[in-house]
């Protein structure tokens, strides 16, 4: 029984689960249409235009749980993928924390979060946008080459289907621009970007602005030089700040949290930062890169505090964590849109707060341990002196416990929501470097 479009493939799977003997089911399709330009030297000099399926099957059997996946549903016989599933399932350990959520949590009405660009973009349309902003980013003086610039639009479809009657649809577009561009010569060259990513084609940064600042940070950085171990205090720029917040994301996922491997075990309702610190999980977010209706399990999404006022709140629950810790699902599975919430100082008045330290602009590799905290990460950026930003340094290494450094975090106030994870200029006091 084969069939050739997403209806047709999910009323099949909805119709023959039982027959095959499974109990319950989860289908999840995403169809994705991607067109890509890419320019250099102001020239054309690649276009990619795909399209990509992938297909996700949860077969239940009692307390047995098996899970199948698929790259396209042209010609996929629907009864042998259920056979499959039920042979996976049969074969596989109870699990005590297996199923489909229950009735009540699913997302039974979609908020309309614009999430979908009717706007045809064309190549044409991507192509003026990277030559534009690989044109302002050569005009940059001290910019000696360049590594290009791209600009894409895609399209996804997430269809998701659960055997407790839950069928619902959303589209999700996203529109790209970034420039990269190398100052100097021989060895006293640098490279850096800039880029923007929005659901909304009218949303994107100047394309002229993107490689003008693409240009000018990586001139900034010429001239780089070495500085000695020490403990400084450490500004993140904002694009660099929102790391950190990745590294936290890890430390509250549910999943980490039940096997135990994260330093913030049981730290719920316990004062992980300070009293300004909120750290919000927005999925709800309208036009938000990061916004999903529903959880990758069908759950309705909501926004929530994951830590209010310096208080750990919530942690990123997944069904099957939320389970294993006793907890209602709350749709934050991931991090949707996840923002450090702004501070009440500038950021000149964090860097002019600074006597002695380092503002970061980009950051290399990375060493985290979840479970005690330990971090540590290659930095390059400028020197902080008497509040003042002096002269570029590249080749040190940040190193700190999270505990400290969450207990230590001060944002600034010019937080701008605009990628999957957000974060104004934060100031971190005394942490370790180690240069020369």
């Amino acid at each position: 029984m084969k069939n050739n479009n997403i209806e047709e493939f999910s009323e099949s799977v909805l119709k023959n689960y039982k027959k095959v003997g499974i109990d319950d089911f989860e289908l999840s399709i995403s169809n994705r249409k991607v067109l890509s330009v890419q320019s250099r030297n102001i020239k054309l000099e690649n276009i990619e235009s795909s399209e990509t399926s992938s297909i996700s099957l949860n077969v239940v059997i009692g307390k047995k749980q098996s899970t199948l996946s698929a790259n396209n549903i042209q010609g996929l016989d629907v009864i042998a993928l259920l056979e499959k599933g039920k042979f996976m399932a049969d074969s596989s350990p109870e699990d005590p924390y297996s199923g489909l959520p229950e009735a009540n949590d699913y997302a039974v009405t979609l908020n309309d979060l614009d999430l979908e660009d009717k706007k045809i973009v064309d190549k044409q349309m991507l192509t003026d946008l990277a030559i534009q902003a690989e044109e302002n980013m050569l005009g940059i003086k001290g910019v000696t080459n360049t590594e290009g610039a791209s600009a894409s639009t895609s399209h996804t479809q997430i269809t998701f289907l659960s055997s407790k009657n839950f069928f619902k649809t959303y589209n999700k577009t996203i529109h790209t621009i970034s420039s990269i561009g190398i100052a100097g010569r021989d060895t006293n060259m640098q490279r850096d970007y800039d880029y923007s990513a929005t659901t909304h084609f009218e949303d994107l940064k100047n394309p002229s602005e993107i490689g003008k600042k693409a240009g000018e940070r990586a001139t900034s950085r010429l001239n780089s030089k070495k500085i000695k171990s020490s403990v400084v205090d450490v500004v993140f720029e904002p694009r660099i700040a929102k790391s950190l917040l990745s590294s936290l994301a890890s430390c509250i996922s549910g999943a980490s949290i039940a096997r135990g491997t994260s330093f913030l075990l049981k730290k719920i309702d316990t004062k992980i930062c300070n009293d300004d610190i909120t750290i919000s999980n927005m999925p709800q977010l309208f036009r938000g890169l990061g916004s999903v209706p529903f959880d990758s399990r069908g759950i309705k999404s909501q926004n929530l505090n994951l830590i209010e006022n310096g208080y750990l709140k919530n942690y990123l629950l997944g069904l099957r964590s939320a389970r294993q810790l006793k907890l209602k699902p709350n749709g934050n599975s991931s991090p949707y849109n996840l923002t450090l919430n702004n501070g009440k100082a500038s950021p000149d008045a964090l860097i002019r707060s600074v006597k002695k330290g380092i503002y970061i602009t980009e950051m290399l590799g990375m060493s985290f341990n979840p479970v005690n905290g330990d971090y540590s990460r290659g930095a390059a950026g400028f020197m902080i002196e008497n509040g003042e930003i002096t002269f570029p340094i590249n080749e040190v290494t940040i190193a700190g416990n999270f505990s400290d450094i969450l207990k230590k975090l001060t944002p600034a106030d010019d937080l701008k929501i605009l990628e999957n994870m957000n974060a104004p200029t934060i100031l971190v006091e005394k942490m370790t470097l180690a240069g020369i």
